[in-house]
């Protein structure tokens, strides 16, 4: 093989790899305590997050043309590193929604309840998690499974966020307060 030859292939094999990239995790804010390792490939938004405290973590992406080529998938490792138990856990999403709930599966504690919307996700623990859960399927276990993301509306260079949080019990308890006096005021309304 002549220099000129592996040259090519050398810039056409650049040319591909360059095709194929993932959604980029531009920024993260919140406590600097809160650490963020990011593993995402194309078609697959997946990270670790660290939680040394319970503020809210903001992850900031990029779509790439890789992940528009299917499904995109999402999974996350988090980490309590902060010595207190997790009763409650969410991830919320701006600029892109959930297509299909995934797993949930935690190191220690129990779950009591995932829910979704299209835009929120979220865990209660029947006994709180003091180590460590997997959102979606990060370690590719038999029987677990991602949870999707629509990219349905996107192209290549929008962007999205998804706010990880321990909501605190006082936002807990006023938004259960909320959503009952919501269903007693829709309740009222259809007795009339």
């Amino acid at each position: 093989m002549n220099f000129r030859t592996l040259l090519i292939s050398f810039l056409g094999a650049l040319v591909i790899s360059g095709s194929a990239s993932a959604a980029v995790l531009v920024s993260s804010t919140g406590s600097p305590a809160n650490v963020v390792t990011d593993y995402s490939t194309p078609s697959l938004v997946s990270f670790d997050l660290d939680l040394e405290n319970f503020s809210s973590t903001r992850l900031n992406f990029v779509i790439e043309e890789g992940d528009l080529l299917g499904p995109l998938s999402l999974n996350a490792l988090v980490r309590n590193l902060s010595g207190m138990g997790i009763d409650h856990f969410t991830f919320a999403l701006q600029g892109v929604t959930f297509a299909a709930a995934g797993s949930v599966t935690p190191a220690f504690g129990t779950v009591a309840g995932v829910g979704f919307t299209s835009n929120l996700a979220t865990i209660d623990f029947r006994t709180p998690e003091f180590a460590e859960f997997q959102f979606g399927n990060p370690f590719g276990t038999v029987g677990k499974s991602d949870w999707v993301l629509n990219t349905a509306n996107l192209r290549a260079g929008d962007q999205f966020s998804i706010t990880a949080s321990v909501p605190e019990p006082s936002t807990i308890t006023l938004m259960l307060a909320m959503l009952i006096a919501g269903s007693l005021a829709l309740k009222r309304r259809d007795d009339r």
